[in-house]
């Protein structure tokens, strides 16, 4: 009989552990849900505040680029992109035993 006992105790205890998890993975859940959507709306105030200020009141208008700028621009890339394109290639003699030489 005392062996029945303990049985039901430790079925017992296991169920109300069971349900203790449960009870705590369901308000975890809660809580994470309810930090999420705190996030997302803090998030979304940030984010319309920031393009308030680029869009509104607080932004500074952008000065139009200086035609003479933006021709020089085009002068650098385009050097830049020749200077890419082309490859300086350096041959580099050998001596007689087939090993190089230092250039002279």
């Amino acid at each position: 009989m005392d062996m029945v006992d303990e049985i039901t105790l430790l079925i017992a205890l296991g169920t109300l552990n069971l349900l203790a998890m449960g009870g705590l993975s369901m308000w975890i859940r809660r809580e994470l849900e309810d930090s999420m959507e705190q996030l997302d709306n803090s998030l979304a105030m940030a984010l319309q505040s920031t393009v308030e200020k680029l869009t509104g009141e607080g932004a500074v208008a952008f000065e139009a680029p200086n035609p003479i700028q933006a021709a020089l621009g085009q002068v650098l890339m385009s050097i830049a992109q020749q200077k890419m394109n082309t490859v300086e290639a350096t041959i580099t003699p050998r001596g007689a035993d087939g090993t190089f030489k230092g250039l002279e």
